[in-house]
């Protein structure tokens, strides 16, 4: 009896030893990830999270005209099977014409973008921008957040912090239970956790793919506009979109949105989100985001694969044909392979949610997953119908790029060249 006893009074010890010291977040960790059968963080875990909500107060459903002849070949849908595809979607100008369900998400799941929600905290912070209320990307961080430190903590501006240029004491790593990254998804105060890493003496001069630049872009945001980011949001972005759906951003014990990741929506309004990029930053013809700035976003900084917050390719013609040029596509990207693309020479949105990445060689910093979907619906030609091998389909084509054309124009598009709507 007395050594149940001895043995009780140990583990209460290590127990409150853990509360009170730098791991305490190891318990929800533990609770969300693995008793839930994940080994590492998972696109339903907003359910393990207080939740800060994302009101869509005028809902605008999309013109549905659903045909199989936009869906995946049999080699593309082996792969979106394989990485435990959640829901896939493709959109032609502004209409939905493909739809698939699978791995317990269905069209009213919201799921976690993950790392998606940096490109939208960069849009919301251009918002600001335009309104006044932040002087422009050149901003200092310390203005907003004057606890920053570190040898390079006085010339960080929020153009680093968007491009992944903050060159933070941060390692990025997700499966590692001790480290920052979890500390940050996982910890009481998400604030605290990003303001205790400093600032290096290398700003602006490197790219380092670091949460926790767009975790403190969003408390700058917060600090410039006297306003909660999911508040903000709603008012600026998901509302006036038309989204049909509330969103959420996770939210951690001390109220603050993880804006670096964990925003939470439907696939079908994610496809908003690449619409924007389509139109230029307009929505309705109202303009939301300027588009000469979604030009520079769209545009390499460092990488040729990265912007301000958005990733960045293009793809060649298939084997024995002739473009002029390689088609260019702008991407959200987020953790276990969660993707928004817009490619505008197609006028085409893909989204896709899911569950794993899926593994492989990458190409220009993007994952083989991803590059065979988006490879694939450049390279089809929609005019033709889907052959079960995708050469056989172009065997016969014209030297001349895909086309594709949509069915409706309730959300008319400005012309395709626009670029001075401010």
């Amino acid at each position: 009896m007395k050594r149940i006893v001895q043995t009780l009074v140990a583990v209460a010890l290590v127990f409150l030893l853990i509360q009170a010291s730098w791991y305490s977040y190891l318990f929800k960790g533990v609770y969300a990830t693995y008793l839930q059968g994940h080994t590492t963080s998972n696109i339903f875990d907003g359910e393990s999270f207080a939740q800060a909500p994302v009101l869509a107060p005028d809902p605008q459903p999309w013109p549905v005209a659903l045909d199989l002849s936009y869906g995946p070949s049999d080699a593309l849908q082996t792969m979106l099977n394989d990485i435990e595809t959640g829901a896939f979607l493709v959109f032609v100008n502004d209409t939905l014409r493909y739809e698939d369900y699978d791995s317990k998400v269905s069209p009213d799941s919201k799921t976690n973008s993950f790392s998606m929600a940096k490109s939208i905290v960069t849009m919301l912070v251009q918002v600001a921008i335009q309104e006044g209320k932040i002087p422009s990307w050149e901003a200092k961080a310390m203005d907003y957040l004057p606890m920053l430190h570190g040898p390079g903590a006085s010339s960080l501006t929020l153009g680093h912090l968007s491009a992944m240029t903050a060159d933070m004491d941060w390692e990025e790593d997700y499966y590692n239970p001790f480290g920052i990254t979890a500390k940050a998804y996982f910890g009481k105060d998400v604030l605290a956790t990003t303001t205790s890493c400093a600032i290096g003496a290398d700003v602006g001069k490197s790219y380092a793919y670091q949460s926790g630049a767009t975790a403190l872009l969003g408390f700058c945001l917060e600090a410039a506009t006297g306003m909660k980011i999911n508040e903000y949001a709603s008012s600026k972005l998901w509302g006036p979109m038309g989204a049909t759906s509330d969103a959420f951003w996770h939210q951690d014990d001390a109220g603050n949105a993880l804006t670096y990741c964990c925003f939470n929506a439907t696939a079908r309004d994610y496809g908003r989100l690449g619409k924007l990029l389509l139109q230029h930053g307009r929505w309705n013809g109202r303009v939301l985001v300027d588009s000469t700035f979604l030009h520079t976003a769209t545009t390499p900084v460092l990488e040729a694969y990265y912007g301000y917050s958005f990733w960045l390719g293009s793809v060649g013609p298939p084997e024995g044909t002739k473009w002029e040029d390689e088609v260019p596509f702008v991407a959200f990207r987020g953790h276990l392979g969660q993707w928004i693309v817009a490619i505008p020479a197609r006028q085409m949105i893909l989204v896709r949610t899911g569950h794993q990445e899926g593994s492989g060689d990458r190409e220009n910093g993007l994952p083989s997953s991803f590059m065979q979907a988006v490879t694939e619906y450049v390279q089809r030609d929609f005019r033709r119908p889907l052959a079960a091998d995708p050469a056989e389909a172009r065997s016969d084509s014209s030297n001349e790029a895909p086309v594709t054309t949509g069915e409706s124009d309730a959300l008319p598009l400005p012309p395709a060249g626009d670029q001075s709507d401010i």
